[in-house]
């Protein structure tokens, strides 16, 4: 009872402190002075280009990088996010580009972690080798819905060295061309709606800017940036794949250098 009694005069005490400060509360208190600086500093393009190369590292050494990064932005992001929704529902200018929608539909939202919907549509464009033709039909269906675990896997990204400057490259451009798209009124800002993350990409942008067709076709100018960036580094292991497969014997190039499986 002593111990009781002490906690909650010590408490009563914090709190009739605080109610003499311009703060009034504790939880006022820690706001202003912890989670607002914390807030503006996360909803600045320099802190979400670092999240997105911490994202983008950590999964290339095969952890899981939105559950790492997303445990310490999530919080900022999802207060932005409603900072955005409450205008947009008041018919109000959106306070906010960075916010947790504008990093699920326009990262995540193209194909998954590192936009890799990009690669899986290069793969069917240039691939020869036999191995990234079987990855791309794996990968397709599932990247479609921002699944793309066949992709970073079986490419693979984790620890791949010829693909790590396209991974790391491709999301920092296009959180820098989505983010100067909407600060100069070409794409209207997330609206703070929550869009569920597996919506395909084009309704995805639509959906995430209050019903914008600005939004679908953001996401797929940014695809196209995306598709540029990997483009070499793309040609260059699926060549690799290629020498590797014949020189193993699995493959010949005969018949307008199509493939087919060796028999011999």
């Amino acid at each position: 009872v002593t111990d009781s009694g002490f906690t909650l005069t010590f408490f009563l005490v914090i709190r009739i402190l605080f109610s003499l400060t311009p703060f009034e509360t504790v939880q006022n208190f820690i706001y202003t002075i912890i989670q607002e600086p914390l807030t503006k500093l996360g909803s600045g393009l320099p802190a979400t280009i670092v999240a997105v190369l911490l994202i983008q590292l950590f999964w290339f050494f095969g952890l899981h990088g939105q559950i790492i990064v997303n445990s310490v932005f999530d919080p900022i992001w999802y207060t932005l996010n409603d900072q955005n929704l409450k205008a947009f529902q008041a018919g109000h200018e959106l306070p906010n580009i960075i916010t947790k929608q504008f990093m699920d539909s326009f990262l995540v939202g193209m194909g998954g972690t590192g936009m890799t919907l990009g690669v899986v549509l290069l793969i069917f464009m240039i691939g020869r080798s036999r191995q990234l033709k079987e990855l791309g039909k794996l990968g397709g269906p599932a990247g479609i819905f921002n699944v793309n675990e066949p992709i970073i896997f079986g490419l693979p990204i984790v620890m791949n060295p010829l693909v790590l400057i396209p991974w790391l490259l491709a999301p920092v451009v296009v959180t820098c061309i989505t983010y100067f798209s909407m600060a100069t009124g070409l794409v209207p800002k997330p609206a703070g709606v929550i869009v569920p993350w597996t919506t395909p990409i084009i309704i995805n942008g639509f959906l995430a800017t209050g019903n914008a067709w600005q939004g679908g076709v953001l996401q797929a100018v940014n695809l196209l940036v995306v598709m540029a960036i990997w483009w070499p580094f793309l040609k260059i292991l699926d060549k690799n794949y290629y020498e590797n497969e014949k020189s193993a014997g699995t493959i010949d190039i005969s018949h307008n250098d199509e493939f087919s499986i060796n028999k011999h």
